[in-house]
């Protein structure tokens, strides 16, 4: 996986938001910004993941112009349109289908409940100058960990100058 002070690399992926599909250069947004939060999902249908990006998007980072937000998950196009709604996220969900971009940030599972080759779950903080400020990721994407494994993700942000507080993560889902 990839570390704190590592060079993050740059990706361009099909994504949605508010149903609307578009491409997404991380290269073309990361100069506007003083953090991006990078949330990697094996689906955002799956347990525990679905509970991460719900409370992501109850957050309000989203809202914020210092901060970009991004969901990274193995899920097609129109799944990850469907989990955005339902979910009512209002960052982008991006399509990783074949976990090309969580390979470079050392991410992917080989094999995940008969999937090959997916994102797995991990939280990511980059600043604007394109350096890992903090890499969370289990080696079971169901694992719930004590406390909220956004607490890190916003020290991190908070270190970079965007001031904000950790969401709390409400298990919603059976697992």
């Amino acid at each position: 996986m990839i570390s704190p002070g590592q060079k993050a690399p740059d990706f361009s992926l099909p994504g949605v938001i508010d149903r609307e599909p578009a491409i997404y250069d991380l290269h073309q947004f990361i100069d506007d910004v003083e953090a991006v939060v990078l949330a990697f999902a094996p689906s955002a249908h799956a347990p525990v993941c679905e509970d991460d990006l719900r409370a992501l998007g109850e957050s309000g980072w989203d809202d914020r112009g210092d901060l970009l937000v991004w969901a990274i998950t193995g899920d097609s196009l129109f799944a990850n349109a469907s989990a955005a709604r339902r979910l009512g996220i209002g960052f982008p969900v991006i399509s990783d289908f074949h976990a090309g971009i969580a390979d470079s940030y050392g991410v992917s599972l080989d094999d995940w409940h008969g999937h090959r080759d997916i994102p797995g779950r991990a939280l990511l903080v980059v600043d604007s100058g394109w350096t890992v400020r903090h890499a969370w990721s289990p080696s079971d994407p169901f694992e719930v960990p004590r406390g909220s494994p956004f607490a890190a993700v916003a020290e991190a942000l908070n270190e970079c100058g965007v001031d904000v507080t950790a969401p709390e993560v409400e298990d919603r889902v059976d697992h």
